[in-house]
């Protein structure tokens, strides 16, 4: 599937609105030894065991809204939480009432590029359904994704993300 582009009028592949980040940062950068030496790393959940302590992380989606065109662009994106955090998100991840939770403090642990310095960007994250990722809320600052996630981006944006990874 695809389409041309109002904006540029360029022809663009179809559908793809999310990139998932396969792994959070401190654990992609390390080697392929020292990765199976010191991650655990389930589909959703990670922990990466160090010398100064375990460091906890929960996949969630952050949601860029499209303004002109109905629904968003995503970033299935690591977030980094504390220990008691994680276990409580685990607990509550697929309770039908965890969505009536608070939201928890966090850091984005991953570099959602085109946008610059993103990792340990803060955050909450809120759980949803038991059927969704919970969602990202980036906390109030200048950075150009806190601005992208408050106002929207244009559908021809969303089509330059998605061509980042296609």
């Amino acid at each position: 599937m695809s389409f041309t582009c109002d904006a540029c009028g360029k022809t663009h592949a179809g559908a793809t609105r999310d990139i998932r980040m396969g792994l959070p940062e401190p654990i992609f950068t390390l080697d392929e030894q020292e990765r199976r030496a010191r991650a655990y790393v389930e589909e959703d959940f990670a922990v990466l065991h160090g010398p100064d302590g375990d460091r906890h992380f929960v996949r969630a989606l952050l949601e860029l809204p499209i303004e002109d065109e109905p629904g968003y662009f995503g970033y299935g994106a690591w977030v980094e939480v504390v220990e008691a955090d994680a276990r409580t998100l685990i607990e509550l991840w697929n309770d039908e009432e965890g969505d009536r939770a608070e939201p928890f403090p966090g850091r984005l642990a991953n570099e959602l590029r085109p946008y610059a310095s993103t990792e340990g960007l803060a955050v909450r994250i809120r759980l949803r359904d038991v059927k969704l990722l919970p969602r990202v809320e980036l906390e109030d600052g200048e950075h150009e994704l806190v601005g992208a996630q408050r106002h929207g981006i244009s559908a021809h944006h969303a089509h330059q993300l998605a061509a980042t990874v296609a």
